[in-house]
């Protein structure tokens, strides 16, 4: 009976634990289209979540056409790796409202983005202005 009550409690756990996303999950791959990935320009994009929400983060090129998306937990970084050279705008879910950036990213060659989702001082959200659901997941 003993044995029974811990097989309980970890299934219990296991089940509450996998509810929530790992940090570079793709959680929307069959409402994107294919990533797109370049294997030679060695560029990256670190992204670092101090805030104590998960994010979604997706990434698109100039014209707005999908690159890739990925879940980041609350105070976790990751780095997408393999990205195609060019200036990207990046959008992101906060699991309640859905933004983008007023700014790009320029990526090159052999070169380290680097985006820090974080609260200052006196902001009452994160920098970005709202968006709508459907823009998030425009392909």
């Amino acid at each position: 009976m003993k044995n029974f009550f811990i097989i309980l409690i970890f299934l219990i756990c296991s089940f509450c634990y996998s509810q929530r996303p790992l940090t570079g999950e793709k959680i929307f791959k069959k409402q994107y289209p294919v990533e797109q990935i370049n294997k030679l320009t060695n560029a990256s994009l670190l992204i670092s979540n101090t805030l104590n929400e998960d994010i979604i983060l997706t990434l698109r090129d100039g014209g707005r056409h999908y690159i890739t998306h990925v879940y980041v937990r609350a105070f976790q970084e990751f780095e997408i790796e393999d990205l195609p050279v060019g200036h990207f705008v990046y959008q992101y879910h906060n699991l309640k409202r859905y933004y983008e950036s007023p700014e790009r990213i320029p990526i090159g060659l052999n070169e380290q983005g680097y985006i820090d989702f974080f609260f200052s001082g006196g902001a009452t959200k994160i920098i970005g202005f709202e968006i709508t659901k459907e823009e998030f997941f425009k392909e």
